[in-house]
């Protein structure tokens, strides 16, 4: 509208530089104009009017261009039903509270239950699907046949259109390629690997130190001559996340090289384990990551290259070498002064292996509390120490509770919230907000026996309290406006 823009220029330049003139105005506005003309002298009263005048005259809306010849199908009937009204007033409240794990949670629940959001909210849920790429598919899903449909409009919402995984990894962004290997890596580990061979010569290196390390998911014997073929990369990081992907397969030879010396190398004698290297020993083990001069003077240079062989060990190999149970040899080393010094490689080990037995073993039997290895326990197990040890580990603790996908229990959400209810700076609002979705309903009745005694604390845990319950209830009617 020219108008407008005559306006825009009168009030930057000023009514005695550049008067805004009848003709400036259409035809339409004429007579009004001159009626504000009539009432006053003053200019810039004139120029305020009329701006006024004009600005509710171009709010009242133009009729589009009409051009011969163009057509556009309507959307596809939706093949879902619509969300409950219920369903719908919570995702209102649920973005009004910018929690996007609550909205993660919402839609979740939303697609499982194969339904899709009223065509009134599919242009909000498409820009938040703009700027929250994790929450692109579950966007989509939940924006039907009218959500494919609108996005031929914008193509800032192309992410909707009913693109194949392979598409998106042949075409996609960074992180679209990124997002579906990781997803065809946990379903199909060859398939996945098979992409990166593909397309590996193409990507720079900042992507390919991405995709190995997204390689990591489900990593197997099949992925050897793949990540051996990378010893001739150019750069050393690539290199370096290769050796380190191959340490964590037992069958790859670099493996079973390690295993050789360290069968030489450690020893049972009449005073315990001993260390000492090989004096044939393969110096191209060197050149695998492994160092040759210990930076810890508790170590001397050949515990502390046995050290780092014992990383890439499976732990079972030690039951094997030493003809004994995770339990006994664990129990054994923690008495004999060299076996201490080993135990920390051996927990890197099992860490590294994902050993969930020997994890078990050490949890039962060792004297030291090792955080690293609750992830690799059962779910129960995991709880029960992660309650035991937070006074001791709190943000260790809390730090690996977060990773979970899972529901916390109601004992642990409390020893946790216990803990960061007197860190109000580090666990603010949106700490609770992100993690929403870990947090169990039934926590809600328990706050108050989390608020810390010091008065400063109390006063800032009870507003806190407040919001939680809040995201709760929203979670909770979420689940309710779902299962009804």
């Amino acid at each position: 509208m020219q108008t407008w823009d005559q306006i825009i220029n009168t009030a930057l330049l000023g009514t005695d530089k550049r008067p805004l003139a009848a003709s400036d105005l259409p035809t339409e506005l004429g007579e009004a104009a001159a009626v504000i003309q009539h009432h006053t002298t003053d200019k810039e009263e004139q120029f305020l009017q009329t701006a006024a005048l004009v600005f509710n005259y171009r709010q009242c809306g133009v009729q589009p261009l009409k051009k011969e010849g163009v057509t556009i199908d309507k959307a596809a009937a939706e093949e879902k039903q619509y969300c409950s009204v219920l369903a719908m007033h919570t995702l209102k409240d649920i973005l009004d509270s910018e929690s996007n794990s609550l909205l993660q949670f919402w839609l979740q629940q939303c697609n499982e239950k194969s339904r899709i959001v009223t065509p009134d909210l599919v242009p909000l849920l498409l820009d938040i699907g703009v700027q929250q790429k994790k929450l692109q598919n579950a966007v989509v899903a939940c924006c039907g046949k009218r959500g494919e449909w609108l996005s031929r409009f914008n193509n800032e919402w192309n992410f909707s259109t009913a693109s194949t995984n392979e598409e998106l990894w042949q075409t996609g962004s960074p992180e679209q390629r990124k997002m579906v290997l990781e997803q065809l890596r946990k379903d199909d580990a060859a398939a996945a690997r098979g992409w990166v061979q593909q397309t590996w010569q193409q990507e720079d290196v900042n992507m390919k130190i991405e995709l190995l390390l997204l390689l990591a998911i489900n990593i197997g014997s099949a992925d050897i001559e793949f990540l051996e073929s990378l010893a001739k990369e150019k750069s050393k990081k690539v290199k370096d996340i290769a050796w380190w992907l191959l340490k964590q397969i037992p069958e790859a030879p670099l493996v079973q090289q390690y295993q050789q010396v360290l069968q030489r190398s450690v020893t049972v004698g009449k005073k315990g384990l001993q260390v000492q290297l090989p004096a044939d020993i393969d110096e191209a083990i060197f050149k695998t990551g492994i160092e040759k001069l210990s930076n810890n003077k508790e170590y001397t240079d050949e515990e502390f290259i046995v050290m780092q062989l014992m990383q890439a060990a499976p732990p079972s190999f030690w039951e094997t070498q030493l003809q004994s149970t995770p339990d006994v040899i664990i129990k054994a080393w923690q008495k004999d002064v060299t076996g201490k010094k080993l135990l920390p490689a051996l927990v890197q080990a099992v860490v590294a292996f994902k050993d969930q037995r020997w994890a078990t073993a050490f949890m039962q039997n060792s004297h030291v509390f090792y955080i690293d290895i609750i992830p690799l326990l059962p779910v129960k197990e995991q709880e029960h120490y992660s309650i035991k040890f937070i006074a001791q580990f709190a943000d260790n603790i809390i730090e690996h509770a977060i990773k979970r996908e899972d529901t916390w229990s109601i004992d642990l959400a409390r020893a946790i919230f216990i803990h960061t209810a007197k860190s109000i700076y580090q666990y603010n609002r949106s700490f609770y907000s992100r993690y929403i979705h870990c947090i169990p309903v039934g926590i809600v009745t328990e706050l108050y026996k989390c608020a810390p005694a010091e008065d400063h604390l109390k006063a800032t845990w009870n507003n806190t309290s407040e919001y939680i319950t809040k995201l709760i209830n929203l979670k909770k009617q979420t689940i309710q406006s779902f299962n009804d």
